[in-house]
């Protein structure tokens, strides 16, 4: 049998899946928690990687890939090893930084050539930050990776990534297929970006291989022969790949915030920056949007309500009083919601189905933004759902009734761990990764309709 791994680095930690090449099938899965995001510790990225591979059990691995969605960034000196920050990062301080920069190139002209607005957590902004607080350490850097990248790094000795993991930096265009002189310029020493040439990863396409694995990492991971490393992607990237989200489909991935993906031929451009323009796993391109709300505020209301873990979805399914109870996630804070409507009548049952409506309604507020800049969603496509499996069945009524589209629930696996076992597999037998997707067919549970009574 020959066996891929993919692995999803994520902020608190590290998911792993060893599948079947062929079939798709799910062989062994392994998980090993880190520090959060506020800890900048790249062994500790590394250890629960090891952990999270040793748990599967699995030695006889062909190929493997690792995405992410860490928001840290690894600096390399010219010898490989990882420069201390001085200090951890700071999102606060990186702020005026992002700010400066948008300044530079304009709103327009950076979602235009960018694909986003360049946020704190971005990598130019936190390079621009240390430029002016640490200009030792930047004067020393060898190499800036994302730190997905950086254990890509670590497993087959190159300074790697693809394109979508570049479109997330903030100095990589999706439009131009590129790295930008004109941002880089921003960050560079004399302000020429030659001097970036030498420090970017390379990026490779959607099944290049980035290397062997380095001998010296398979003996420590306990594998034998010498897997090829992908060249690793970008969490949205890796779940929209599961999913099978090309050009006309449309996902929503309901996290601790909600996340909504549609597959793009070309890039959108949205000078507000609600939508996203990044490059895919594929060779194409992803809109992305985040909507308030999501399964932390489906948590928040439970706690409220006294109602063990898995008895939110009952508890709203229940709902029969059509009582006008309305919750509305903040999208200023991301994680608060106000609820209104709380009149004589209203029930548990009313208020838990209100916190599955709001969550529903918001993640199809921003899907409207994107398709209004310009992503098409096929008629004839049903909406792909992830959802925590404990309210997925809810989750998936309430939005098929909300937008009035089938809904096709994704299956309760590590949807980035399984992408990024596609992308090895694409890799291990050199063929398009959206080939694999299609073969696999890990998305493609039985539809939700739409109840045409409510």
């Amino acid at each position: 049998m020959d066996l891929v791994l993919g692995a999803a680095l994520g902020p608190r930690a590290t998911d792993v899946e060893v599948r079947d090449a062929i079939s798709g099938a799910l062989v062994a899965s392994g998980r090993a928690r880190h520090p959060g995001p506020d800890q900048h510790d790249p062994t500790s990225w590394w250890r629960s990687f090891t952990a999270a591979v040793a748990q599967t059990g699995q030695r006889e691995i062909g190929a493997l890939a690792v995405c992410g969605s860490h928001p840290g960034l690894v600096l390399l000196d010219g010898a490989g090893a990882v420069l201390p920050a001085g200090r951890p990062w700071s999102d606060v301080d990186a702020e005026p930084e992002a700010a400066r920069l948008q300044r530079a190139l304009g709103a327009e002209r950076w979602a235009r050539r960018v694909g986003a607005l360049p946020g704190a957590t971005t990598a130019v902004s936190r390079l621009a930050w240390l430029r002016h607080s640490a200009p030792d350490t930047f004067a020393a850097i060898g190499a800036a990776l994302l730190p997905h990248d950086w254990l890509t790094y670590r497993l087959a000795g190159r300074a790697v990534t693809d394109r979508g993991s570049a479109s997330l930096t903030g100095a990589w265009s999706p439009a131009a297929g590129g790295w930008l002189a004109e941002v880089l310029d921003l960050l560079a020493p004399r302000e020429t970006s030659d001097w970036w040439r030498e420090r970017l990863p390379t990026v490779l396409g959607p099944s290049e291989r980035a290397d062997w694995l380095d001998a010296p990492v398979f003996e420590l991971l306990g594998l034998r022969g010498r897997p090829l490393v992908g060249p690793g992607t970008g969490e949205a990237m890796a779940v929209a790949l599961a999913l099978e989200v090309v050009p006309g489909r449309a996902a929503v991935s309901v996290g601790a915030r909600t996340t909504v993906l549609v597959g793009l031929d070309e890039p959108v451009v949205d000078p507000t920056g609600a939508v996203r323009s990044r490059a895919d796993a594929t060779g194409r391109h992803l809109a992305v949007s985040t909507a308030a709300g999501g399964a932390g505020l489906i948590e928040v209301v439970r706690e409220v309500l006294g109602v063990e873990r898995g008895g939110m979805g009952p508890l709203a399914d229940a709902a029969t009083s059509g009582a006008g109870v309305t919750l509305v996630p903040d999208r200023g804070t991301g994680s608060g919601a106000a609820l209104t409507g709380l009149t004589p009548g209203v029930t548990r049952n009313d208020v838990a189905r209100a916190a599955f409506d709001g969550v529903a309604q918001a993640a199809l507020d921003a899907l409207d933004l994107v398709v209004a800049a310009g992503a098409a969603w096929a008629g004839d496509e049903p909406l792909r759902l992830a959802a925590p499996s404990a309210d997925a069945a809810t989750h998936a009524r309430v939005f098929a009734n909300r937008s009035g589209r089938p809904v096709q629930p994704a299956p309760d696996i590590s949807l980035a761990a399984a992408g990024a076992c596609v992308q090895a597999a694409a890799v291990w037998q050199e063929v398009p990764p959206e080939e694999v997707a299609a073969r696999w067919q890990l998305g493609r549970g039985p539809w939700v309709e739409p109840d045409a009574t409510v």
